[in-house]
């Protein structure tokens, strides 16, 4: 399994889980202010119509700091401009099931 193909199946899982995690939490993970309160544990970014158990807000939060170490590890194995595209096709694969984008890492 190329180095490409394995960062490909864990993008995919990740993205996801976090997928499920957000609309069910109501978190717009498209917006990078969003996800910075999330990772800090500010949860009042999360406009759900109903209540969420705490321990998928843990998750979710827990969720998007693997992420973004995984993207990191990305970069650091394959290159900024191969790990951007990847992250690009993820964004799109998901956009077409029905998920909301989600944003890059800066």
């Amino acid at each position: 399994m190329s180095e490409l193909e394995h960062f490909d199946e864990e993008m995919e899982a990740l993205d996801r889980r976090l997928g499920h995690l957000a609309l069910l939490c109501g978190a717009d993970l498209s917006r990078g202010e969003v996800i910075v309160a999330l990772i800090k544990g500010n949860y009042s970014v999360c406009n759900s119509p109903h209540t969420v158990d705490a321990q998928h807000h843990d998750e979710l939060r827990a969720l998007l700091i693997m992420k973004y170490k995984i993207e990191i590890s990305c970069i650091d194995s394959i290159g900024a401009e191969n790990c951007a595209k990847l992250l690009a096709d993820q964004n799109e694969k998901l956009r077409q099931d029905g998920f909301p984008p989600q944003t890059l890492a800066d």
